[in-house]
């Protein structure tokens, strides 16, 4: 107990003065009255000149009390589909569950206070009364998630002496884990469940084919089948679209990875949607990943490129060979040979008037001047995708009035080629973007463009236009090859040449030819793909997701006059009531994310919105798979759990460890001191009391007829 003045103590010796006076002030009254008034009235004076005197010293009571606390503990307990797993005897959370039933648990918990939280895509709490009836759900896992949100609903983190982690940790959706711990603040126990040996399954890892088909052309649907424990056995693997099966084909199952192709010749136009199921066998640890989706939208007639070049080179070659290679492109090559004259005839821009897709290899002004420039111009505008290799072998020094420059996406520099040798690698822009991101199925986590050898050099950029996005860098950071968008039309343009040399050099031993390969038949496809008219263009980075795996929405805005328009409000709207506010990325460029959907099929409306009204809208579709992410890789992750512990200065054990890690815990009490403040001041009620014993006194004082 601590007793102090927080305010003037002189005051304090005012107060036999201020008695004086109250009592010579009402020894005599006017009119005179009786000594028990005098006396009241004197009292209530004298109550209200300690209360002011009291008010103005400030006068503080501090009581201490000390208590002891239980250590805090918060559990975490992983309850995603991957751990309903059987390793043997048990599943992997009856193993998890069976740690609650230790003596050596039931000893601790008498003199620990302990929080129980489970998780899987979304984090919850547990009551200890119902945690024996736990089951296995949700469609992911978010260790990350589970941490950081069950911390925060306990009052934080660094309330809890420690972190107890059970879980397997296959980590699969959201945040790196590590990045969400604050090194060293907390300890992390984890124990951990099952182990590295992929369980007896037999799944469908992924399943793909061509976004785009044609009508009456053969479709190939490529399938990556795992068998895991059912080697030389037989099933059968069927293709279906909707309800109707297209084939049914009788396979021998090898060990790890076999690869199916499947054809059909679509007789409609239009997005179809193709499903591959195979028929399950005895012991199988689960039946959800024995199907998968394929999505291709099925036009009319092919798309019609163009490849206009300065003169012959590697890299035209090397560019018609690669689009070539698509069954589902028609491509018309010109060269120039010398000013109007090509190899194969005239020069008569109007040969592009079919052309979805135009490249320009190397740049000649002497083609596109007067009408011809603006022919083009109004080509692009109108819908027509353009491919400009500005960095070509043939560009020598670039000047600023060419019509070409209207087109492009950047502002480049009027200077020569900047030769310099360069690595490749995604832009933090294009890391998902349909050109860039080629075979998602067979990314490895890695950067693809970072395995190409380099380039002779670049071409500088004074700046950037509005909409524009970088898609590949160099190591420095300086933009490669970008995106635009004029009218309806898209653009890319390379700052660079010698691309044949990444396909050349890439050829070798181990290298991936395809990268490069791919990225320009991605290109044509893409650029192909006319834009819907209109002000909002929004789409679904993907048109199948796998359950539990994050849906990203991206969408553009344009104004008027088709500029591209920052600062809008972007919402999409699911079928179901659901509501996905996109964030503004620049540029007129928005994008959103959301990865609590239940599998399905869904419809969404995108509308945006500028100073309150509508401007515009569009609509789509996309499929959630009943396939989770959490069946593509059954096995335990010991290094994520193994660096958790070790980032914030805890431990990893096997769960067969976990009597060990109980009986030895230090989890130490605490000794808590509370405080207890009383203050005259901050308080109503002396203020109140100040002003009764005033209003009565002074209505007393009326009463007795006192001046």
């Amino acid at each position: 107990m601590n007793f102090s003045f927080e305010g003037i103590v002189f005051f304090l010796f005012l107060l036999p003065f201020a008695f004086f006076f109250v009592y010579y002030t009402y020894k005599h009254t006017h009119p005179d009255t009786s000594s028990a008034w005098r006396w009241c009235l004197t009292g209530l004076r004298c109550l209200s000149t300690v209360l002011m005197i009291a008010l103005l010293a400030e006068p503080a009571l501090d009581v201490w009390n000390k208590k002891v606390q239980n250590p805090r503990l918060l559990v975490l307990l992983d309850t995603s589909p991957s751990m309903g797993v059987r390793d043997q005897e048990s599943t992997r959370l009856e193993k998890a569950k069976a740690v609650f039933r230790q003596a050596d648990w039931m000893d601790m918990v008498d003199r620990i206070d302990e929080r129980i939280w489970g998780f899987s895509h979304e984090v919850y709490a547990i009551d200890t009364d119902t945690l024996e009836s736990i089951q296995t759900h949700g469609r992911a896992t978010n260790i990350g998630e589970a941490i950081e949100k069950s911390a925060q609903e306990e009052g934080g983190i660094n309330s809890f002496q420690a972190v107890l982690l059970i879980s397997d940790g296959a980590h699969n959706l959201g945040l790196d884990p590590i990045k969400t711990i604050p090194q060293r603040s907390v300890p992390i126990y984890s124990l951990v469940i099952g182990n590295n040996e992929t369980p007896i399954d037999l799944r469908i890892a992924s399943a793909r084919a061509v976004e785009v088909g044609y009508v009456g052309k053969k479709i190939t649907i490529e399938a990556d089948l795992i068998s895991e424990g059912y080697q030389e056995q037989s099933t059968e693997v069927i293709l279906y679209e909707g309800n109707r099966e297209l084939e049914r084909r009788n396979i021998v199952l090898r060990a790890g990875l076999q690869r199916l192709l499947f054809t059909t010749i679509p007789a409609t136009p239009g997005p179809h949607v193709y499903r591959l199921s195979v028929k399950p066998l005895l012991g199988e640890l689960t039946r959800d990943n024995n199907e998968a989706l394929v999505f291709t939208r099925v036009m009319e007639e092919r798309l019609r490129a163009t490849i206009i070049a300065s003169k012959p080179s590697s890299d035209l070659s090397f560019i018609r060979r690669s689009i070539a290679a698509d069954s589902s492109l028609v491509l018309k090559t010109l060269i120039q040979k010398s000013p109007g004259q090509l190899y194969n005839g005239i020069w008569d821009y109007s040969t592009i008037e079919d052309s979805d897709v135009l490249v320009l290899l190397g740049y000649e002004d002497g083609m596109w001047t007067g009408e011809a420039g603006q022919y083009l111009l109004e080509k692009v505008r109108s819908g027509m995708g353009l491919i400009f290799i500005s960095g070509s072998e043939e560009t020598s020094v670039w000047r600023e009035d060419y019509v070409i420059n209207k087109l492009l996406p950047v502002e480049l520099a009027p200077s020569a080629l900047l030769e310099k040798e360069m690595t490749l690698r995604m832009s933090a822009e294009g890391e998902n973007h349909p050109m860039v991101r080629l075979n998602a199925n067979d990314r490895d986590g890695g950067d693809p463009w970072q395995q190409l050898p380099p380039l002779p050099g670049v071409h500088e950029i004074i700046k950037k236009r509005e909409g524009a996005r970088v898609l590949i860098e160099n190591q420095d950071g300086k933009p490669v090859i970008i995106s635009g968008a004029l009218g309806r039309g898209k653009t890319v343009v390379a700052l660079s040449h010698s691309f044949w040399r990444l396909d050349l050099v890439n050829s070798g031993v181990m290298g991936s030819p395809q990268i490069i390969r791919e990225f320009w038949r991605n290109t044509v496809r893409w650029l192909a793909t006319s834009a819907p008219a209109g002000r909002v263009r929004a789409s679904t980075e993907r048109h199948i997701y796998r359950a539990g795996a994050p849906v990203v929405f991206t969408g553009q805005v344009f104004d008027e006059l088709l500029r591209p328009q920052e600062g809008c409000s972007v919402r999409v709207l699911l079928a179901n009531g659901e509501t996905i506010q996109l964030q503004d990325q620049g540029g007129g460029y928005y994008r959103g994310v959301q990865d609590r959907l239940a599998p399905g099929e869904y419809e969404f409306t995108v509308v945006a919105e500028y100073d309150g009204e509508q401007i515009g809208r569009e609509e789509g579709r996309f499929i959630v798979e009943t396939h989770s992410i959490e069946w593509s890789d059954l096995r335990a992750n010991r290094t994520l759990l193994g660096d958790i512990a070790r980032v914030s200065g805890g431990l990893s054990l096997d769960i067969s460890e976990s009597s060990s890690l109980l009986s030895q815990w230090s989890l130490k009490q605490k000794i808590i001191e509370e405080k207890r403040e009383f203050r005259l001041w901050g308080d109503r009620w002396p203020l109140v009391l100040l002003v009764l014993f005033l209003a009565i006194e002074w209505v007393l004082r009326k009463r007795l007829g006192m001046v």
